[in-house]
């Protein structure tokens, strides 16, 4: 094998292995992501927040957020002040456990128990719609993160 084709060949390797990795960890919501990946997704960004630059988690978070989501509020700036005054034990938490969606009014509810770094456990309920935008036809957004964590755990927990 010639010097050159095994350049070649490394090359298309790293960049195969590249494009592997953002599919398993999207920064941007695509069509083909199911709806709890969605989830799953908002949650590890938000649990490395600040990696691989400050607030980078939040803003993974807002890409998520359905037109209307950011519309209300957006821009970033604003729903960054949001996450981290109402939804500061998301931010860096240990872990997070995804429970079965409910579907209602042509919406899925994951229920989601998360372990905050400090503090007692958190019960949220993560709203999801369906896109109809231009933007990314198909695409499960986030209509709305609900705190629950008054309600007794077997109400909302996984």
């Amino acid at each position: 094998m010639s010097l050159r084709l095994a350049v070649l060949l490394m090359l298309g390797a790293g960049l195969c292995l590249g494009c592997s990795r953002s599919l398993d960890d999207p920064a941007k919501p695509h069509a083909d992501l199911a709806p709890r990946a969605v989830v799953e997704t908002v949650l590890r960004a938000l649990q490395s927040n600040d990696e691989p630059t400050p607030d980078s988690g939040i803003a993974t978070a807002f890409a998520f957020a359905s037109p209307g989501n950011r519309a209300q509020t957006g821009p970033l700036p604003r729903f960054a002040a949001m996450v981290k005054t109402g939804y500061a034990p998301l931010l860096d938490h240990r872990r997070a456990e995804v429970g079965p969606p409910v579907a209602t009014d042509g919406r899925l509810v994951f229920p989601v128990r998360v372990y905050p770094k400090e503090g007692a456990v958190r019960l949220y309920l993560f709203v999801l719609a369906e896109s109809d935008s231009a933007d990314c036809p198909g695409c499960w957004m986030t209509d709305g993160v609900v705190d629950r964590t008054d309600q007794a755990p077997a109400e909302v927990a996984a």
